[in-house]
């Protein structure tokens, strides 16, 4: 599989919500690096981190999250990827849509550093966060 099929394959295990393909993509030391101000926040190293404190957060937070993709970018050990999260936020019902980037480093078949980039303040205002 090469760089892009093996992001586009960890989006289609997400939305099926599975979790145990996605630990098969993931290397096991795996660096996820979700945005300050983003729900998770952080830095996390391993799967298992990743889907406690990052996964499911977003089962128990909102309704419908998605991120939807518009355009896969190979970098040569990577890939980029630009799209848009969405979803609605339990505790306040808003609806939120952000645009991102976020950049996946790959070795040998298997994700092994996770970068995003996007709108903390869209998520945080649907989060009831912003006065």
């Amino acid at each position: 599989m090469g760089n892009i099929e093996t992001v586009k394959k960890m989006y289609e295990l997400f939305a099926k919500r599975d979790n145990d393909g996605i630990r098969n993509i993931f290397d096991e030391k795996i660096k996820w690096n979700q945005m300050k101000g983003f729900p998770g926040g952080g830095q996390y190293v391993g799967a298992e981190l990743i889907f406690e404190k990052v996964f499911g957060g977003f089962k128990d937070n909102w309704t419908d999250w998605k991120a939807k993709i518009t355009r896969y970018i190979d970098s040569g050990d990577g890939v980029f990827v630009i799209g848009f999260y969405e979803g609605i936020y339990n505790k306040t019902k808003k609806y939120m849509k952000a645009e991102f980037a976020c950049e996946y480093k790959i070795k040998n078949g298997k994700i092994i550093e996770f970068n995003q980039y996007t709108d903390t303040f869209l998520i945080a205002e649907a989060m009831g966060k912003t006065k």
